[in-house]
Parts: C-alpha cells; structure tokens; sequence
C-alpha cells in the first residue's frame, strides 16, 4: 500500500471519527468549564452563572473546573491539550491574547491550538485616583510634570502585563507620555495602596474600583470603554476625553481545541447566547460595568488576532517583560 493511500485512509478515518463524535455531542459528559483564575473572583462569578443554565440548555452538567495562575496559562494550556470533542472548554479573558504577546515561549500557540466560540462581552476598565490626588480630569493627569521626569503620573495595576497595564501603556503610545508604572500582584493590593495614598492613581478593573469611587474614597477620572458606563453615566471616556477610537476594555470569551468540529462549535455557540439571556448572567456582567455582546466564532478569532498584533506592538514599544 503507497503511502498516499495510507495518508488518504487517515485522513478519511479522521473526519468520521470528527463526525461521530459531532453526532453524539453531548450526550457523554459532563463538559468542563475551565477557568483560570481562583475561585471567587470576577471572572469566576460569571462562569458559575453561566454554566448552570449551558447546562439546562445542552441537557449536560457542565462543571467550572478553576485552574488559577498567572494570566490563567495553566486552564488556558489544560484546553488546548485536551481532546477536540466539546467537553473540554475554556472561559477566558482577553490575557488569552496579552500571553501571546507577552511570554517569548507559552506551552501552546493561541491561534494554532485554539478556536472561539462565543465572544460573551466585555468588562470595563477605569483610571481612578485618590482624593488628594492632583489630576481630577485626564488632560490633567496627562499636564502633570515633575523636575526630572514623569513620576508625578505614578500609576498602580494589577501586574504587569494585566489588561490594567496594557490599557495604561496603550494611552501612554497615543498620549505621547510616560507613566511610573507600580504592578502588583493582583488589583487588590494596588487598590489598598491608593486608598492608602501611597500610590497616587490606578488603572484597573471598573468592579474592583466602583465601590470605593461611590463612597468618596476614589475619584474616577476616565473609563477604557468606546462609551460610558450606565454604572457611571457621570465619568467620561478616554475616547471622548481626546482619544478618539480608544477602547481598551476586558472581553470575555469561551473556546476549544482547534480540531473541534464545526457542528459542536456550532451547538456550544448556540446554546451560550441562550444562556446569555439569563437575568442571573445579565446581573453578573452588568455589575462589573460589563455588557454582553454575544459575538460569532468567526468575530471571537478575528477579535483574538487583532489584539495579538495590538499588544505585541505594545509590549514591544515599552519593553514590557513577563515577570
């Protein structure tokens, strides 16, 4: 037997194994929901509303599985490793592009490993000060000078390389200025330090920052979104405030291996944007100044590769490094 025989028979034992295994989806289970982030965060709220009613829809449990570590590589890795069957899916954010841009070497390549499925929405962003802090508007955060250098624009984020830095450094590209950038490990340690005084200004996930803004204890002063927030209708726009086009928000959004079958992505697709229509995942959004969008497989990989080549511009131009 030639072994062009031998590469067409493998080739036509592949695609009927794909189309068996699109036919029973998903009547074995149950699909894991990874997460790769620590249970109780944001992120996780919102993969442990969706998944009780993914589960209704695909008459399947579905179980949110956290894998939590830096940037979530570790769930991010788990999916792309795992059989190309449905069962395996993984609930991101948009560090699933910053990584690609970010690590010289991660243990899977974004594109070729894995494919969208649902573009769910996007969580806002904002850049907030203490009270005592000079700047109220960004034009005057950006005015801002100091004898030697920009250390007077001193700027907490969640770590480096978070949506909060990238978001941060991107302004500092279209601003033409410098920021001090102070990473934490986490939001949550940043946002003590600013309430605390001793860093000046923060950019970083709206949820996090709105409770201290409502009670005075910060001051917001612009959000990363293309339009303002219905939680803050008062707090203009980086776009609006003399950058037109800015939108650096945090989407969030599911995928698989990329060998899945069209016809089970198809159904995991269809069955998000019912389970979008949830009060409860509609509440879990929406409280953390985010919106549901609701995007196509095809808009989610677009969207990926976009950023992919956004963000590596970035890290490029300001010398970001993983830690």
């Amino acid at each position: 037997m030639t072994r062009t025989i031998l590469i067409c028979l493998a080739a036509v034992a592949a695609l009927a194994g794909s189309a068996a295994v699109a036919q029973e989806y998903p009547t074995r289970g149950p699909i894991r929901l990874v997460v790769g982030f620590a249970t109780g965060g944001g992120t996780d709220a919102i993969a442990r509303s969706l998944n009780v009613r993914l589960g209704e829809i695909l008459k399947q449990t579905v179980l949110v599985e956290n894998r939590p570590s830096s940037g979530g590589i570790l769930g991010t890795e788990a999916v792309a490793k795992s059989a190309p069957d449905g069962y395996t899916v993984s609930f991101n954010v948009n560090t699933h592009a910053i990584n690609q841009a970010l690590y010289p070497k991660l243990p899977y390549d974004t594109e070729r490993d894995l494919r969208g499925v649902t573009l769910i929405g996007s969580l806002g962003q904002m850049l907030a000060a203490h009270p005592n802090a000079q700047a109220g508007t960004l034009q005057q955060f950006l005015k801002l000078e100091a004898p030697n250098d920009d250390k007077k624009r001193i700027l907490a984020n969640g770590g480096v390389g978070s949506p909060g830095h990238l978001a941060a450094a991107y302004l500092e590209s279209l601003a033409g200025a410098r920021f001090t950038h102070v990473p934490y490990r986490g939001a949550g340690p940043g946002i003590i330090d600013v309430l605390g005084g001793q860093v000046p200004y923060i950019l970083s996930t709206s949820a996090g920052l709105l409770p201290h803004v409502r009670a005075g204890k910060l001051k917001a002063i612009a959000v990363t979104s293309a339009e303002r927030s219905s939680l803050t209708p008062q707090v203009p726009t980086i776009a609006e405030s003399g950058f037109p086009g800015y939108d650096m928000d945090t989407w969030i959004a599911t995928f698989v291996p990329k060998a899945t079958p069209n016809s089970v992505v198809k159904l995991l697709h269809e069955a998000t944007l019912e389970a979008l229509k949830s009060p409860l995942v509609k509440e879990r959004i929406e409280a953390q100044a985010g919106r549901i969008i609701g995007g196509s497989p095809a808009q989610l990989d677009a969207l990926v590769a976009e950023d992919i080549k956004r963000y590596t511009k970035i890290v490029k131009d300001f010398g970001i490094k993983a830690e």
